[in-house]
């Protein structure tokens, strides 16, 4: 029987309480990643959706601890028992996937439909790929130091199933150097595949942001997603393009900024938790539609969302996105070489799911500091921070 069998809840708020505990450190003692967030506080952004980024990186952490757990039990990477658990992964991923069609949408809208593509590509390059490139030769150095660096396929063969990986796994998560599983190593490559579809339509479909067709837009693609979907993912994005035009709506808005508005996020919440715990459908995307229409209007459910530890843990959310399951895949083969995962007490178990959590956010530390943020920022922006960092 999984440790999920039982009530995850305790165990769930520790972990989410820890990682704020170390995000406060890091925002406080590091006067990096202090100057940072100051400027993100001082500027124009969607300061809710800033700090939800973080809250949905730690969920997705969570759901593979135990997903890992059942794993080292049954031998099958596959959702646990607990609803719990399977609605802080795919409710995670899913909200992901609004951010990133809300943003890009709304920047659609702003400019009247027309998207510099190049321009757009660009950026999402320098934000999406450093990181990923890191995440995937991470996975590929794994696989052949597992395979003791010993070719046991074609070189052909190997660079193709290298550039797979480094293709977004758009064509494929093939084994390296034939071990086997090894898409176990990092699980969450397959989001990023999605991800980059959205990009790839974005300039094409920018043309129906417009005033007097983007629900026409909504329509038609709500019909073509209902007859050919085969994983319901696409509500999402869409949903995420509907939010963006809704908090336009200078009445929704207010609305939705209401105290009583975080109430209603809550409970939206606690029903697809209830109701639709596997979240990827229609149901799914309706009821989360409803929160994130709150989160995106501003609203920081009692400053939760915009706290400085929140700050801090979603600006770093993309690293530890990419890189929580590295650091899981690792510390469990670590352990089962020295005494059997399966064997171990719920305690000892969430122990080390607590271990990895920490460890992840220290790795993501580094990596947003010498590989997201100078290609994020560019040259000059470092050195203007650097100045800054060195006065202070």
């Amino acid at each position: 029987m999984s440790l999920l069998d039982t009530n995850p809840v305790i165990p769930t708020l520790i972990l989410f309480a820890a990682s704020l505990f170390m995000a406060s450190l890091f925002v406080h003692k590091i006067s990096f990643f202090r100057s940072v967030i100051d400027r993100e506080v001082a500027s124009r952004r969607f300061h809710a959706i800033d700090g939800l980024r973080g809250f949905l990186a730690i969920a997705v952490i969570v759901h593979h601890i135990g997903i890992n757990h059942s794993y080292y039990l049954s031998g099958l990477w596959d959702l646990t028992p607990s609803r719990l658990n399977t609605f802080l992964g795919r409710s995670a991923v899913a909200m992901f996937f609004m951010i990133t069609s809300f943003l890009f949408w709304g920047r659609a809208i702003a400019s009247n439909g027309e998207i510099d593509a190049r321009q757009f590509y660009i950026s999402r390059i320098r934000r999406v790929v450093p990181m990923y490139f890191l995440a995937s030769g991470l996975l590929v150095i794994t696989a052949l130091a597992l395979t003791h660096f010993r070719i046991t396929v074609g070189a052909k063969e190997l660079l193709q199933q290298i550039l797979a990986w480094l293709l977004f796994t758009i064509p494929g998560a093939p084994s390296i150097n034939g071990l086997d599983k090894t898409y176990l190593i990092n699980t969450v490559f397959w989001s990023l595949a999605f991800e980059w579809k959205f990009y790839l339509l974005l300039p094409l479909i920018a043309i129906f942001a417009r005033r007097y067709v983007q629900w026409i837009f909504a329509v038609v693609s709500s019909m073509l997603i209902y007859a050919f979907s085969q994983t319901g993912l696409e509500w999402f994005f869409l949903f995420g393009c509907v939010t963006a035009v809704l908090v336009r709506v200078e009445w929704v808005s207010r609305v939705a900024r209401h105290e009583l508005a975080s109430l209603l996020a809550i409970a939206c919440l606690g029903a697809v938790l209830l109701w639709q715990p596997l979240v990827y459908s229609f149901a799914g995307a309706s009821l989360l539609l409803v929160p994130f229409l709150i989160f995106a209007s501003g609203n920081s459910v009692f400053s939760i969302l915009t706290c400085r530890p929140a700050r801090m843990l979603g600006l770093i959310s993309y690293s530890i996105y990419l890189m929580h399951n590295w650091v899981l895949y690792l510390a469990s083969r670590a352990i089962n070489h020295f005494t059997p995962v399966a064997n171990l007490t719920p305690v000892e178990y969430w122990l080390v799911g607590l271990m990895v959590v920490l460890a992840t956010l220290f790795l993501s530390l580094l990596t947003y500091r010498f590989v997201e943020y100078p290609l994020l920022v560019g040259p000059r922006s470092q050195a203007k921070l650097d100045v800054k960092i060195a006065a202070n």
